[in-house]
């Protein structure tokens, strides 16, 4: 079991196990290739000055005449959801999808739960990626919780039937 206690700890158990990423040492930031529906990667930033780290992965890109109906929806969901995260980034108009985990320097972070904490973020991100896009596309944020049902009741139908 490999416990990372650092950020310098991470980059070596990156490199050690020749895993695909790109560093930033700088800001204390690694992006690691996401596969899948989801375009883009997943960001982790080991904060400097707080016990913390960052597993970020980006969505979409948000037109500015949809920003408030994509942020009513954000908020939305993040108060129904068991784990919420979800965030928009308006330097860049991207909505992303973002958990925190708190990593103390004497107990550090196993490597596998932070490989299931960055999958669980992807995870999220793709759960929840076709309900934003439809508020993307034109449909009302307000709207969010039931277009996230209807799309998880086809998704089940569909399932149902293959």
């Amino acid at each position: 079991m490999t416990r990372l206690h650092s950020f310098d700890d991470f980059l070596a158990f990156l490199d050690g196990n020749q895993l695909p990423h790109k560093a930033a040492p700088a800001q204390q930031l690694v992006e690691l290739p996401s596969t899948g529906p989801l375009p883009g990667n997943l960001f982790v930033k080991w904060e400097r000055t707080v016990p913390f780290l960052q597993l970020i992965h980006f969505m979409l890109e948000v037109p500015a005449d949809r920003v408030a109906d994509v942020s009513e929806a954000l908020v939305r969901l993040n108060n129904l959801l068991e784990v919420g995260g979800f965030g928009f980034d308006h330097g860049s108009h991207r909505l992303y999808c973002r958990l925190t985990v708190p990593v103390f320097p004497a107990d550090g972070i196993d490597a596998q739960t932070l490989h299931q904490l960055g999958t669980g973020v992807v995870r999220n991100a793709i759960e929840l990626l076709d309900a934003f896009q439809a508020v993307v596309d034109g449909k009302p944020g307000a709207d969010i919780e039931a277009i996230y049902k209807q799309i998880a009741a086809a998704r089940k139908a569909s399932m149902a039937q293959a």
